[in-house]
């Protein structure tokens, strides 16, 4: 009896020190993997390639295809026309980076968007010193919405804005006719998530409590489902629209979500605005 007594107390003992051995390991590599290091040195934290001034921006497109980086590469650098040229290479599977050696070409790109390649959307924004490209939300599409039906004396910016921010999130005013009562639509420019269905209009509520509809159309709207809503796709491969039987008839999206205009499709071949090497 006494025997087994002693064994078991042996036997936690051991089990005692295993536990505090085991503490103290962790103890020592939570210190190790809290050891700072800060680099010193001119240009750390600055974004450059080979010494010059770069700026980069990290981009998907909204797609379940695979897309293919040297036809990629020529025909954005086509429609982008960077007067110094752009570096454009595939940091993972369907992510790329874009690097631009001019502030205004940058600023184009994320100014000027939403662009796409192949019809598919590219979600992109600009890579900050410090940031790891593979971290960067991509998540939004920034875009210009029409608002059509707007009544008099609705139309004020603080109202505009109010709009932006029902739709997504606002990030700017049209500057160009700020204050004036007689257009036939307003535009803003709204951060859209791409993981929702767009709005298709809102109905507004006036100070005599009558109601009417704003409708929405969006600039540059690339691929999207005429079902769901959701861009990245078309009706014709969602699984919601085949579970569904509706008759596309009856579908609740259609084409008048597009604002009319819009650019041509690039004929260039992206030679002279792109720089290889990487």
């Amino acid at each position: 009896m006494d025997e087994r007594n002693d064994e078991q107390v042996a036997a936690g003992q051991s089990a005692g020190m295993v536990e505090r051995l085991t503490a103290r390991w962790a103890d020592m590599a939570l210190e190790e993997d809290g050891d700072e290091f800060v680099p010193e040195g001119d240009g750390v934290g600055e974004v450059a390639v080979d010494g010059e001034a770069s700026w980069a921006v990290v981009g998907r497109f909204l797609t379940a295809k695979v897309v293919k980086l040297e036809y990629m590469r020529n025909v954005m650098a086509s429609v982008w026309q960077p007067v110094r040229g752009v570096q454009i290479t595939e940091v993972q599977p369907g992510l790329f980076l874009f690097v631009f050696f001019h502030d205004t070409d940058v600023a184009y790109v994320l100014e000027g968007g939403p662009w796409a390649f192949e019809n598919n959307t590219l979600v992109c924004r600009e890579v900050q010193g410090g940031m790891n490209s593979c971290d960067v939300p991509l998540d939004t599409v920034d875009m210009w919405v029409q608002l059509h039906g707007l009544p008099m004396g609705y139309t004020s910016q603080s109202v505009l804005e109010q709009v932006g921010k029902f739709i997504g999130t606002f990030v700017k005013h049209d500057d160009r006719f700020v204050g004036a009562p007689w257009l036939t639509f307003y535009r803003i420019r709204v951060s859209i998530a791409v993981g929702k269905p767009l709005r298709r209009g809102m109905k507004l509520v006036k100070r005599d409590r009558t109601t009417c509809w704003v409708s929405f159309k969006y600039e540059r709207l690339h691929k999207f489902c005429f079902f769901c809503g959701l861009m990245g796709h078309v009706h014709t491969f969602c699984l919601k629209a085949r579970e569904s039987r509706v008759p596309e008839s009856e579908f609740r999206y259609g084409v008048e979500l597009r604002a009319g205009g819009g650019r041509g499709a690039a004929r260039g071949v992206g030679g002279s605005w792109l720089i290889l090497g990487v």
